[in-house]
Formats: C-alpha cells, structure tokens, sequence
C-alpha cells in the first residue's frame, strides 16, 4: 500500500482499527500500524523483518516460533524450543520453551509446561491441571482451574471458584471466590515491581 493510498484514506476518514492493526518491533520495540491483512512486515524504524502471521501446532514441533501474530498449540501439539514469542497464546497441548507473550497466554491442558512464561494476562482455564515448572510473570492472573507453580502479578490477581493454586504468589491485589484454594504463601506488593520487556 502506497503513501499516497493510506493518505486518500486518512483524509477520507478510513483510517480505522478495521483497516489497521498495531505492530511492535522485536529489536527496537518500534510500534507502528500495518494493514489488518499483512502477513509479514519490516520496521520501518531498523528494517528489521517482522512476522505477523498467526501459527497453529497440532503434532511435535522443534521450531523456534517469533511472530507478532497469535500462536494456538492444539491438544495433539507438543512444543519443544528454546523460545516462543507472539501476541497472544492459546495452549491446549504441551509447551518446552520461554513464553513471551504481548498479550494474553491462555491454558486449558494438563500436563506440565517447561519455561518462563511473561505475558499480559495469564489466563487458566476451566477444565485445566497444569504444573510450571518455571516461574510465571504477569501484569493480571486469572485462575479458574487446578495449577502449580511460582506466580508474580504487578496487578490483580483472580482465584476463581473451580481454581486452585499450589505454590506461592505475589500480586498487589489477590481475590479468592468461595470454593478457590490457594496452598502456598501469598504476598502482596504496594509498589510496582520492576519487570524485563518482552
């Protein structure tokens, strides 16, 4: 797409999230818009090449996985690299790697999950029974099913009514429904901790 064409746009007042969605740099962290059908893109700050494709894993895959797109591992997928980093994960299988996420990292599988996981909002869904055995790292926890690991918070933390968490947690606010447990120690932070870009 042309300068001139994305100008006509501007001042045809097309310029909408329905035309344009937002991509970041993963050298630089450069955040600029791209057309919504993009597949790929380079930064127009470094000329770093950026992947915007969204991945869908359904069998054992060794492959290091870098895009801004979103990632789904299915139940039949098995992840096993040294990093995965996109905008949001859905993960119904098994995951070997770091998780870096933009987004939300969402979990509905039993197993054990091997790596860091940092992202926006750590989700765990209803119907899950997952053991970290690394730490995980989040701006909002959301925990609706039976987990064990380290969590960190620098917000808001959910136990739902079906959700229960065996290890410790750090958040500022922590919520426990009538129903969730929680069998480990709870600390709660008054100021924001110091937390590594994704």
């Amino acid at each position: 797409m042309s300068a001139s064409t994305l100008q006509k746009m501007k001042d045809q007042g097309m310029y909408r999230n329905a035309y344009f969605k937002d991509a970041e740099c993963f050298d630089c962290a450069h955040k600029f818009k791209v057309s919504r059908s993009s597949r790929s893109a380079n930064c127009p700050n470094c000329g770093a090449y950026i992947s915007l494709e969204d991945i869908e894993i359904n069998m054992a895959s060794t492959q290091s996985i870098k895009t801004r797109g979103d990632v789904l591992v299915r139940k039949r997928g098995h992840v096993s690299t040294d990093l995965i980093r996109c905008k949001d994960l859905r993960c119904q299988g098994i995951v070997e790697a770091n998780i870096h996420v933009s987004g939300d990292a969402i979990f509905r599988t039993t197993g054990t999950i091997i790596g860091e996981v940092r992202c926006r909002r750590f989700i765990v869904e209803k119907g899950a029974d997952v053991v970290f055995i690394n730490d995980i790292h989040a701006e909002e926890a959301d925990i609706q099913s039976k987990i064990t690991g380290t969590i960190y918070s620098s917000g808001s933390m959910l136990i739902g009514a079906n959700g229960a968490v065996f290890g410790d947690i750090t958040a500022r606010s922590v919520s426990i429904e009538p129903g969730g447990e929680l069998n480990g120690a709870m600390n709660i932070v008054r100021s924001q901790p110091p937390t590594r870009p994704l």
